[in-house]
């Protein structure tokens, strides 16, 4: 059985502990809050660029682009696959990272070619200790998102698509609930567009609102010219959804670690307590003992 000074020693650590999950907390939340600050300031402007693309294809259903396919079956497996997967730097973010992990080994495993570009060290250190195909050149750190930062990425697979290195782009990243949920680990398909994605089937609306519009000198021309910014816009909201999800899982690992300190410090407080109580009693009895012994021999 431990000591009441050993007992007090783990107290004094378990404490020591919960000042650092409560500061890790605290600072999870302020850089989650500055993240969706920034995305907001820039939100106006990419969901603009996306009801434009959606007009465009509203009306161009049959465009003939390298950066549209409206045929590819995504239930078929095959094909050169880009995979952009989005993980943290660092863990202590309950199964943020692995989840996304999982979903990504899920997506390579339905390629027959595949390369991952990885954002975050997490992510990184794990796929390259495993063999798997890394884009070596390729490595950004999931500091606080920038759009200097999505730019870097997106022109990079996008001039990897260009080259025909890849049939398809894919992201793997975290989509961020706004609640206190941790949020999905979701993949989506990057290039080429498919207008599932900005149409919905019976969305009268859209064709009717895009009839009015002619695209100069053509429609494939144009569309080459929005993909690089619509790109940029869509890999900086990705970055930001899974920063705010990595900040808001480690805020709940942090408040559970602390729930769990809370309650093993109550554990240890009643030990300590008996363990005192124990030892103020056999105090006493052994004064009591000792004076009766004492009062015996006084009579003797």
């Amino acid at each position: 059985m431990a000591s009441t000074k050993e007992i007090k020693n783990r107290i004094k650590g378990v404490h020591d502990t919960q000042k650092i999950t409560n500061a890790m907390y605290m600072i999870s939340s302020t850089k989650m809050r500055k993240a969706r600050r920034y995305a907001e300031q820039t939100k106006p402007y990419f969901d603009l660029m996306r009801r434009e693309m959606r007009r465009m294809f509203a009306v161009n259903r049959d465009l003939k682009s390298r950066y549209y396919d409206a045929d590819i079956d995504e239930s078929l497996h095959g094909g050169r696959n880009a995979i952009l997967v989005i993980t943290g730097d660092k863990g202590l973010a309950g199964s943020y990272n692995q989840n996304v992990i999982k979903a990504a080994l899920a997506l390579a495993d339905k390629s027959d070619e595949y390369k991952f570009y990885i954002v975050g060290d997490y992510g990184w250190r794990f796929f390259r200790s495993r063999g798997y195909n890394v884009e070596e050149n390729f490595k950004h750190s999931m500091i606080l998102p920038t759009l200097d930062m999505a730019r870097n990425i997106a022109v990079e697979m996008l001039n990897a698509f260009d080259r025909l290195e890849f049939d398809r782009i894919y992201v793997v990243y975290t989509d961020f609930t706004g609640g206190m949920d941790a949020g999905d680990a979701v993949h989506d398909r990057l290039l080429p567009f498919d207008i599932d994605d900005f149409v919905p089937e019976g969305d009268e609306h859209a064709s009717s609102a895009s009839a009015v519009f002619e695209y100069e000198p053509d429609v494939e021309t144009v569309l080459a010219n929005v993909v690089g910014p619509y790109l940029i816009g869509y890999t900086y909201s990705a970055l930001v959804n899974s920063y705010c999800s990595e900040q808001n899982a480690r805020m709940m690992a942090m408040d559970a670690a602390n729930d769990n300190a809370n309650d093993l410090l109550a554990s240890l407080e009643l030990e300590y307590n008996h363990l005192r109580q124990n030892a103020i009693t056999q105090e006493i009895t052994e004064i009591s003992s000792g004076a009766r012994s004492l009062k015996k021999k006084k009579h003797q």
